[in-house]
């Protein structure tokens, strides 16, 4: 009897073990998922905020384009919208961000305009392949990525090669929207893209014609791109003038670069003038807003009309 007893006192005291643990396991479970619904509502919570922030730092970069544009026509790196703007805090957290002028880039879109090759803007890019050491075919292979014909160059269907890839795929045949397609085009591997990119952009053509560059704007890489006679030596002197007095219009740049007009340099003169510009459109903006432990990051293009109207072509979200 006494046995009996022991042995079911034991059974009620390992039943009671059983249910506390499973309390246990249930409370702990309830706890983290307590905690994880706390965490998620605190990072939409911050997502929202650090969203509400850049759209506002937007807003603020409109403003600043409009008032540049109603000031003077012409742009250059000391402009107010050029100035990287330092982390700046605010309630939880922090924003940061800066604009730069995209037409101080090549526009890669322009190498093709109404299906033919624009031959200045060819030239332009091949002297930036030259530059950092990559095959002058890439330029053609891009040119067919870009026109509207299922033809190379030579005469023989440029998507052969790209079907015979093992992921398969066809050319475009259209403008590119952002520098990453590059990748998709014959030839233009990390390594090529990774050269290319300080340099080159994805802009929309006004009125089919091919974009001018800033040279207000330019790197030494893009000045001595734009021309033949612009050596490293001349393109580094051409950024420290402009630095120190921005070029006012587009005859002087071009007077420093090449020499005044003349019989002897008239051809390269005009070659250079016709692709310069000291009068930007196209403007990228990049922000960052951390809030407690979201962080956000946005990319834009932004386009500025004659005018003084902003506007967004692309827009970009990253965590």
């Amino acid at each position: 009897m006494t046995y009996h007893t022991n042995r079911t006192k034991g059974v009620a005291v390992i039943m009671v073990l059983l249910v506390l643990a499973i309390v246990a396991i249930t409370t702990a479970a309830l706890v983290k998922r307590h905690q994880f619904n706390q965490a998620m509502a605190s990072q939409v919570i911050h997502l929202g905020q650090a969203k509400a922030h850049i759209q506002g730092a937007e807003h603020f970069a409109y403003q600043l384009l409009r008032q540049d544009r109603q000031d003077n026509n012409i742009d250059h790196q000391g402009e107010t919208w050029a100035q990287s703007a330092p982390p700046t805090p605010v309630e939880q957290g922090f924003l940061h961000g800066k604009m730069i002028d995209l037409q101080g880039k090549f526009n890669l879109n322009s190498l093709v305009i109404d299906d033919l090759v624009h031959s200045p803007s060819l030239a332009v890019f091949k002297r930036l392949l030259d530059q950092h050491q990559l095959k002058p075919q890439l330029s053609d292979y891009l040119v067919d990525w870009l026109d509207t014909n299922s033809e190379t160059t030579q005469g023989t269907l440029e998507d052969a090669y790209y079907l015979a890839l093992k992921a398969p795929y066809r050319s475009a045949n259209q403008y590119l929207l952002d520098v990453s397609e590059l990748g998709l085009v014959r030839g233009f591997d990390a390594n090529a893209m990774a050269l290319l990119k300080p340099y080159v952009t994805t802009l929309p053509l006004s009125s089919n014609k091919a974009s001018k560059i800033n040279v207000n704007s330019a790197k030494a890489g893009m000045l001595m791109a734009m021309s033949e006679t612009i050596s490293q030596n001349k393109a580094q002197q051409l950024i420290t003038s402009g630095k120190l007095n921005y070029w006012p219009n587009v005859a002087k740049f071009v007077d420093a670069a090449v020499g005044q007009k003349s019989v002897t340099n008239k051809a390269q003169w005009q070659e250079l003038s016709d692709i310069s510009t000291v009068s930007s459109a196209y403007f990228g903006l990049n922000i960052t807003a951390q809030f407690g432990v979201s962080t956000t990051h946005l990319e834009s293009t932004l386009h500025r009309s004659n005018n003084g109207t902003v506007s967004v072509i692309s827009r970009m979200y990253t965590p």
